[in-house]
């Protein structure tokens, strides 16, 4: 190859990486103590601000999980495309909000003129259960589900990892499941953040696999079709968020369902 024909080579490659690298999102991931603010719209419109160690506040209240007053919390989210904010902070969205052991000072702003975000009903809610549940319709595949869980967490977050459960039962019983695979994963590669190292214990994805079991087995999963592993950090992501939460994806249980 002759050293015009190499440098065009090498010219294409740095420009196709500038493209892939502009094309992803600017991932935030910072520790702060939370800042509640309450707003004027009445109940259930209140906001989550966290404040970076720059001093720029963002908007979490989309978090699927929210901060507590009082403890340290660990934020991962990318910039909104959502214009203002509501909050008084940048928007983050996807975000993901995970409560830490440690205290920090209460932090409460009182209503001073934002309007905060009226809560409204997920798009997706548990039904009750006297009430009918409709068995998905074939073909019946392998099919894989994921639950995701906070940082050194094995909770299940009520109505979004029973939505998930549910689905798997209902999945598994349609198609007669053979076996149910349950993976646990655990973020065991250190993630440093502003000079704190965070890293999960193996023993966490063990037990967040043994804490989605025995859900599935509490929902009539026959105990004979169900398999454990568990593993420390998976080779790749999976699509947490459209795969803009790379780190959080990491924190997950995979259960596949085989007909």
């Amino acid at each position: 190859m002759s050293l015009v024909r190499c440098a065009v080579v090498l010219l294409l490659m740095a420009a196709a990486h500038t493209a892939v690298a502009q094309s992803r999102p600017e991932l935030h991931t910072f520790i702060t103590c939370p800042i509640y603010r309450d707003t004027d719209a009445g109940r259930k419109s209140g906001c989550w601000l966290a404040e970076d160690p720059q001093g720029v506040r963002y908007d979490v209240t989309l978090g699927p999980v929210k901060p507590q007053v009082g403890h340290l919390a660990l934020i991962e989210g990318v910039f909104s495309s959502e214009p203002n904010s509501a909050c008084g902070g940048r928007v983050l969205e996807p975000v993901r909000v995970a409560v830490l052991e440690e205290s920090c000072e209460r932090r409460i702003i009182p209503a001073d003129n934002y309007p905060g975000r009226p809560f409204k009903s997920p798009p997706e809610m548990l039904a009750p259960s006297d009430q009918p549940r409709s068995l998905p319709p074939p073909p019946y595949t392998e099919k894989s589900f994921s639950i995701y869980f906070e940082y050194e967490r094995d909770f299940l977050v009520y109505q979004y990892a029973e939505l998930i459960l549910e689905k798997i039962v209902l999945y598994a019983k349609a198609s007669q499941a053979k076996r149910v695979q349950v993976e646990g994963f655990a973020a065991t590669e250190p993630l440093v953040v502003h000079g704190r190292t965070l890293r999960e214990p193996l023993t966490l994805a063990k037990a967040r696999a043994e804490m989605v079991a025995e859900a599935l087995r509490r929902l009539g999963v026959p105990d004979a079709s169900i398999s454990l592993t568990w593993h420390g950090a998976p080779r790749k992501t999976l699509d947490l968020e459209g795969g803009k939460l790379p780190e959080p994806s990491k924190r997950r249980v995979v259960v596949t369902v085989t007909p």
